[in-house]
């Protein structure tokens, strides 16, 4: 029984000890780009979260989806973060008056791909970005950019840029508030896109 019992608090210590070794998941810091279009097909964004843990603002986008990478506004985080797993995110065509949504899976291999990036491409000589991309037709694409901050403005050869979703489509959905009346109203008289009511009257 004693030897019984010696050989269960080993057990015991060594998994203890295991547990408390285990590495807390490594942090990036990075900015994250907010893009909307293609041209003539602008939208609004109302959520864009990551994990469904934390977000960033987002709003209205005319163009840069379909560049390589996609252009946008970007907002910088204020903290470094593990790599993201997933992405929710609900957005608004002005042009079909639709409501889009999307909760996306990241690649499992996230984590590893940043961790080459970060020392190919380090932060002593480059800025970071998480670029994501929705269109006002329901198509979502999903971005790394890394950009030469030491390189002259307008050299672009040293950036590095890599897809790392390809293609997604989010869902339609009906939202329990309906909106945006004004800011198509105001598209529409701006010429940025037809009147989405007068093609809906002529059907």
């Amino acid at each position: 029984m004693q030897y019984k019992a010696i050989a269960c608090c080993t057990f015991l210590l060594i998994h203890t000890l295991l547990v408390g070794c285990k590495t807390e998941p490594e942090q990036f810091r990075f900015s994250v780009v907010t893009s909307g279009g293609p041209k003539g097909w602008p939208i609004w964004i109302e959520n864009l979260t990551f994990d469904n843990r934390w977000g960033v603002p987002a709003g209205s986008h005319e163009s840069g989806f379909g560049k390589q990478p996609p252009r946008g506004g970007t907002v910088g985080l204020g903290d470094s973060v593990v790599a993201p797993k997933s992405l929710q995110a609900r957005w608004f065509s002005y042009r079909t008056q639709t409501y889009y949504k999307i909760d996306l899976t990241l690649p499992d291999s996230m984590e590893d791909k940043l961790k080459a990036w970060y020392e190919k491409y380090p932060v002593s000589e480059y800025q970071h970005y998480l670029v994501t991309a929705f269109s006002g037709k329901g198509e979502v694409q999903v971005w790394w950019h890394a950009w030469c901050s030491q390189c002259d403005l307008y050299d672009d050869s040293e950036d590095f840029s890599t897809p790392i979703i390809k293609a997604a489509r989010g869902k339609t959905y009906e939202p329990e508030v309906i909106g945006h009346k004004a800011q198509t109203k105001e598209l529409v008289e701006r010429g940025v896109i037809p009147s989405p009511w007068e093609d809906k009257a002529s059907q």
